[in-house]
């Protein structure tokens, strides 16, 4: 029972569903500065359909999974859960989080639904088909904000929203294109279409950094140009960033290949998380 509580742990990828939450409730923020019984609606919904879309990708994948050597000891391919079990345990999930998502009205419900077709119809099939798979994928990151968003009782789009919606759509890139500089070989091998066709390791991580500083430069003049940015948040904002944007040189460029990427694609996740944590903290500071 305990080896399966465990497979099944791995198979919701709890963690990445945890920071498509953050990212929710940063939306959610961002329409409001105080909360309530929806915020436990979007908390649940999200987290539920997250780690059914998690499930159910896992699900589809589980042959192309079989072949590489970073995937082959998850639950379905390893035969910790099988594959009838692992759909039972996605529709369960999703259904449940559609529930609650449906509990803050129609557009997030929708919304939820369409990212996770988008996510386990689109991209999914899109990826051994054409690098620029990677742009539905990008977006599946960019909608959960708006989902928060329209859950606050957001009822138009605002600059905020637009403004954060757009950098975690422009965030999620760099992910996919450090994991193919790691593990190249294992997702040719598999089949899938990578940037790695077009362009040497070297080529890609200058790609990979060119696009994360335009990300952040965005980011920044977004801060400047947001009215409900107090100054002391634009500075925290415009330190970080410059201390991110050296040490993720560092690591791109200076360090060894495994440690350096390794790293790249930890600070790229840890910053995108403070950066969401500083902004519902600021949301919490301006009800106070």
């Amino acid at each position: 029972m305990f080896k399966y509580l465990s497979a099944l742990v791995d198979l919701i990828k709890y963690r990445l569903s945890i920071a498509v939450v953050l990212s929710s409730v940063t939306g959610y923020y961002l329409c409001r500065n105080t909360s309530d019984h929806h915020l436990f609606f979007l908390i649940a919904g999200v987290f539920l359909l997250s780690c059914g879309s998690a499930v159910l990708n896992q699900y589809t994948e589980r042959i192309p999974d079989s072949f590489m050597e970073r995937t082959k000891t998850r639950p379905i391919p390893s035969g910790k859960i099988s594959k009838n079990n692992a759909l039972g345990i996605s529709l369960v999930l999703l259904i449940s989080g559609g529930i609650f998502l449906y509990s803050n009205g129609t557009i997030p419900f929708l919304l939820g639904i369409f990212t996770v077709m988008l996510y386990n119809l689109l991209y999914t099939n899109l990826k051994k088909v054409t690098i620029f798979s990677i742009i539905p994928g990008a977006l599946v990151g960019a909608l959960p904000p708006v989902i928060g968003y329209y859950s606050s009782g957001g009822t138009v789009f605002n600059h905020n929203i637009l403004a954060f919606s757009t950098f975690m759509f422009l965030w999620q890139i760099p992910h996919f294109w450090l994991i193919v500089i790691k593990y190249g070989k294992e997702y040719k091998a598999a089949g899938f279409a990578t940037v790695s066709r077009y362009l040497n390791e070297i080529q890609i991580k200058y790609l990979v950094f060119f696009w994360v500083l335009s990300s952040n430069g965005f980011l920044f003049l977004n801060c400047i140009l947001n009215d409900d940015f107090n100054k002391p948040l634009i500075l925290i904002i415009s330190l970080l960033n410059f201390l991110f944007i050296s040490l993720f040189y560092r690591l791109l460029f200076v360090e060894k290949k495994s440690h350096g990427i390794n790293g790249a694609f930890i600070l790229l996740n840890s910053f995108g998380l403070f950066l969401m944590f500083l902004i519902i903290a600021a949301s919490f500071l301006k009800s106070l």
